[in-house]
């Protein structure tokens, strides 16, 4: 009975952590599958300790770590050592990952969401489900199918594929011999819109020994093309 109800337990962090990563629950009627060296469950207090090599599966999706525990009146979960969870197109690694009211998450230690082709990383990853929203507040960094972008602060809007940087924004991209800065850049994904990236303030863009420097730059993302608006300064390279 002790094991039927951790499981209970587990089976709810699961399915916030499944949803915060993949924006899919699990379906409810599938089983699960927990794994741990030991596995400890207090009624009275709601608290669940699943201990040693925690794997936990249900459907297409897997949640490994070192430790996890969850409390079933708080709906507080803590997971950590070396966590993963995967499922489909989706990975979230971290040091150690909190969750809050089965709709808040927070990822620290190494934390790295990928999603399709697309990596989010940074020194901790906060998350809301019911948003799609994840925030990266510091040393942020995103790759992308042909380049990488760094910058203080990136924002991934995941349901409009957008993402907004913030502060030392830094864009490279050897496929397209470009490098690029601004003090601002939203990237536009190719599945709302064509593929951009609008990067502002004291915006510059070196391709191919060419510079582009202006308020504001437009890189696309399906050919080798961009603009600037307002006034602006290009310089050509001989060739």
């Amino acid at each position: 009975m002790k094991r039927k109800f951790a499981a209970a337990a587990l089976t709810a962090l699961i399915m916030v952590l499944i949803a915060a990563t993949t924006a899919v629950s699990a379906p409810a009627d599938k089983p699960v599958e927990l794994i741990a060296d030991t596995i400890e469950y207090d009624a009275k207090s709601g608290v669940m300790n699943a201990q040693g090599a925690v794997k936990l599966t249900r459907d297409k999706a897997v949640l490994t770590g070192a430790n996890a525990q969850y409390n079933t009146k708080s709906k507080e979960a803590y997971v950590f050592g070396n966590v993963k969870v995967v499922r489909e197109d989706t990975t979230l690694t971290a040091n150690e990952v909190r969750s809050f009211e089965d709709n808040y998450l927070v990822a620290t230690g190494n934390a790295v969401l990928i999603k399709g082709e697309n990596t989010l990383a940074g020194p901790k990853i906060e998350h809301w489900v019911d948003r799609q929203y994840s925030l990266v507040p510091t040393a942020a960094r995103l790759t992308m199918p042909d380049g990488w972008m760094t910058a203080n602060r990136v924002e991934a809007f995941h349901t409009e594929d957008r993402a907004v940087a913030d502060g030392d924004v830094h864009i490279v991209s050897d496929k397209r011999s470009l490098d690029a800065t601004s003090d601002k850049a939203v990237y536009y994904g190719s599945k709302t819109e064509q593929g951009k990236v609008v990067m502002s303030g004291n915006a510059r863009a070196v391709q191919e020994g060419n510079i582009l420097t202006g308020k504001t730059l437009t890189i696309y993302l399906d050919d080798k093309a961009m603009d600037s608006q307002g006034r602006s300064k290009l310089v050509v390279k001989p060739q």
